[in-house]
């Protein structure tokens, strides 16, 4: 069976996942401060990490994900969600401290130009990023839904080129990425 890490779970804890997550309200198993430093699991315990709309909360990310890597095995596989800079789900939330783009994770992966600077030891490849529109159910949403069959896809395919023309003029809501531990 693989070993599940379920990072700031909440009440959507993954199924046969070992939730964390600091509030006691939540559904995890282990109540501890994401940004308190080791958190309570040995080195190389997890086969795959998630950590769904919460490393937007910490205070250290990069901390975190050293954290994050330090935990997981080699090979082991990330998959992270956070909401994308120009969803307004980003700024509707006091306690968001950082939106993601496509290159989040970039200062991680040494294959990329910015992980290249090996500002951390923890090396993630970036396996995966894919964009999310959430459109609400309404006649404007179902207009807009139109659309994101067409811009949604070409977004993905070009994320370089739609982050820096049309990101603000066509905003996603999340940003979801597909990592791989190596050690």
């Amino acid at each position: 069976m693989p070993t599940i890490l379920d990072v700031g779970c909440g009440t959507a804890k993954a199924p046969g996942a070992i939730g964390i997550d600091c509030n006691p309200r939540s559904d995890a198993d282990v109540i501890h401060d994401l940004d308190a430093f080791p958190w309570p699991f040995a080195d190389g315990t997890f086969d795959e990490v998630r950590a769904m709309h919460v490393l937007e909360h910490v205070r250290d990310f990069v901390r975190c994900v050293e954290e994050i890597h330090r935990v997981a095995r080699n090979g082991a596989i990330v998959n992270a969600c956070m909401p994308f800079v120009s969803s307004v789900d980003y700024f509707t939330d006091p306690t968001h401290r950082r939106p993601g783009s496509h290159r989040t994770f970039d200062y991680f992966d040494p294959r990329t130009v910015l992980g290249r600077y090996r500002y951390s030891a923890a090396q993630l490849d970036v396996e995966n990023v894919r964009f999310e529109r959430g459109t609400p159910f309404s006649l404007v949403g179902a207009v807009f839904g139109l659309f994101d069959l067409v811009v949604v896809p070409l977004a993905n395919r070009f994320p370089h080129d739609y982050e820096r023309h049309f990101a603000y003029w066509y905003p996603m809501v999340n940003v979801h990425y597909r990592l791989r531990v190596r050690k």
